[in-house]
């Protein structure tokens, strides 16, 4: 059956590569008209249904940024969230049409230059032309509208980039429409439901301090390539909540919230003081975040001291 596919590739490319009119036979014309990410899913499924369920597809219609951005009137708010076209370190225009489909695919593979969708591989694709692009494989892409994770990123020694850590890649098919699905060998092809990873212990460092009735909490970043919580709008938290006791009995608690003007930045350690109102002798320290369209904040770890 493998070799029957790679035969049937094989000829339709020979056919439609030395036939122009071929070529125009399958060319879809309103593809280089911009349209909404639902036209892309009729030949790339996959990628389609990973991005309708990502933030991405409900960046402008979420009710966090309606309400963040007062019914859609902070107008520096607005552009990244309903791109034209993505741009490199630069922030892109806002767009006029299909707003409610947020950054949608033609916004970040479309190009007005070349009249072509860009990407990472050098493709055979007759319903639109496309060009290879290889920054899509690096951090830069992002930094248009992430700029100030992009700033911080760039500051850290690592070789993970945006791509690695949000949109992991695993091999698979470009294309699920026929007859084109079998004009793609299969590829890594990364995911589009712009992850946000979950934040793991391992990823902190927690060492404590005790005087007298002064708790002294350094908390180092270990291992996220850029600060957190980082955003450059919305609000993102990270709490540090800590209950003191003596003998095992509990006799204050108190928390103190982590906001992206003050982060835990990469590899550099942060202080946070802690004063009790009663003395202490054993503590537990519970780290945990909340994403800034996140209802409760999700537990990282906990420690006892």
């Amino acid at each position: 059956m493998r070799y029957l596919s790679y035969l049937a590739l094989l000829l339709i490319s020979i056919f439609l590569t030395s036939c122009e009119k071929g070529l125009d036979l399958f060319q879809e014309k309103d593809l280089l008209e911009r349209p909404t990410s639902k036209r892309c899913a009729e030949c790339h499924e996959n990628i389609y249904n990973q991005f309708k369920e990502s933030r991405h597809a409900m960046s402008w219609i979420s009710p966090e940024f309606k309400r963040g951005s007062e019914n859609y009137s902070k107008e520096k708010c607005l552009s990244c969230h309903a791109p034209y076209e993505i741009t490199i370190n630069e922030k892109p225009k806002l767009r006029d049409a299909h707003r409610e489909d947020g950054v949608n695919c033609v916004a970040c593979h479309f190009r007005d230059s070349t009249k072509s969708m860009h990407g990472p591989y050098d493709v055979f694709s007759p319903p639109h032309p496309s060009t290879q692009d290889l920054t899509y494989t690096k951090a830069e892409i992002c930094s248009g509208c992430h700029q100030e994770t992009y700033k911080q990123w760039k500051m850290v020694s690592t070789v993970k980039n945006c791509q690695q850590c949000h949109m992991p890649a695993e091999k698979g098919s470009l294309i699920q429409k026929f007859p084109f699905t079998y004009m793609h060998l299969p590829k890594e092809v990364h995911h589009h439901g712009f992850i946000v990873p979950k934040s793991k212990p391992e990823f902190f460092e927690v060492k404590a301090e005790k005087t007298d009735k002064t708790l002294k909490l350094t908390i180092l970043n270990k291992k996220v390539p850029h600060n957190v919580p980082t955003a450059d709008n919305g609000k993102p938290k990270y709490y540090v909540d800590v209950t003191f006791f003596k003998d095992g009995k509990e006799v204050y608690s108190d928390s103190i919230t982590v906001l992206p003007n003050d982060p835990f930045v990469n590899g550099k350690e942060k202080v946070l003081e802690f004063n009790s109102v009663a003395d202490f002798d054993k503590v537990k320290v519970v780290l945990s975040r909340k994403l800034s369209w996140q209802e409760k904040p999700e537990k990282i770890a906990s420690y006892d001291f």
